[in-house]
């Protein structure tokens, strides 16, 4: 949808979008989190992280185009950031954000933004910043019922933007790894599989897997980045890293240049229906 006030065009999104149904999502989230679920952030965090991104998002898209567009990308990172982000202090919640938005403006290929910028914003200060932030933890209050919610919303989400293979073969991968980890480590069932029900694994393959914009155009590609992460993860987690996810995420998708070059050659060798080609006219992020 597109208005002209004066000299100056204002773009929002259609009605259609995905991503006005992804931020009903994360507005419910952040509320039944904050209300229901104990995830213990102050309302000045999650708006602040709300506003940076927005007004970034806005000032970049306007820098580009010379056009308002409406920041329906710049919501879903400020809230997912919001909601993933765990510090005291308020200035990771303005960095975060900083990092995200400037990640889809600076680091591109071949015309697009090569990282989620919500994963790229968190990852970055979870590095760097370890001592000061960290991420979210909570299990959903341990209610089999909210699991079995998220998980529906969650499938809907992925058919709305075309990602069910992707997160399919992630969660699969998931599983498959969990269980190859509890065969050499021995740390029991609940300890593998106890990351899947945490909110943190659900906002990752809720709002970061679904992003058409980072992953693989075609079907095969998808499959392989779903399935890498999950092999990624659970190297790192063999070694104890504590943010497993978010760095196997970010390592994939610096490698999507390369698996869009091998994309031809692996064609070649695969069945047709993983060589079908799925795109959405509105993405995340």
């Amino acid at each position: 949808m597109e208005w002209k006030i004066r000299d100056i065009t204002i773009i929002a999104p259609s009605l259609r979008d995905p991503r006005l149904f992804m931020i009903g999502v994360l507005t419910i989230y952040t509320l039944v989190g904050q209300t229901l679920l104990s995830f213990d952030h102050s309302w000045s965090q999650i708006i602040t992280s709300l506003i940076i991104a927005c007004v970034l998002d806005v000032a970049v898209s306007y820098w580009k185009t010379r056009k308002l567009v409406l920041p329906a990308s710049g919501v879903i990172t400020g809230l997912s950031l919001g909601l993933l982000v765990e510090a005291v202090p308020l200035w990771p919640f303005i960095v975060a954000p900083l990092l995200a938005i400037g990640s889809k403006a600076v680091i591109r290929f071949q015309g697009k933004h090569l990282f989620n910028p919500s994963n790229f914003g968190l990852t970055v200060l979870l590095l760097l910043f370890p001592t000061t932030v960290t991420t979210l933890a909570a299990q959903w209050s341990g209610s089999l019922l909210i699991v079995m919610v998220i998980l529906v919303i969650g499938g809907f989400t992925t058919f709305r933007v075309s990602r069910w293979d992707l997160v399919s073969a992630f969660v699969v991968s998931f599983a498959v790894m969990a269980l190859v980890e509890d065969m050499l480590t021995h740390r029991g069932l609940a300890f593998v599989y106890g990351p899947m029900f945490g909110a943190a694994f659900q906002l990752f393959t809720l709002s970061m897997l679904t992003d058409p914009k980072t992953t693989p155009e075609t079907r095969l590609m998808r499959v392989l980045f779903g399935v890498s992460i999950a092999v990624i993860d659970a190297f790192l987690r063999l070694w104890d890293f504590q943010y497993s996810l978010f760095v196997a995420l970010l390592i994939v998708s610096a490698c999507v240049p390369l698996l869009r070059v091998l994309a031809p050659v692996l064609s070649a060798y695969a069945p047709s229906s993983l060589l079908n080609r799925k795109t959405v006219s509105s993405v995340q992020e």
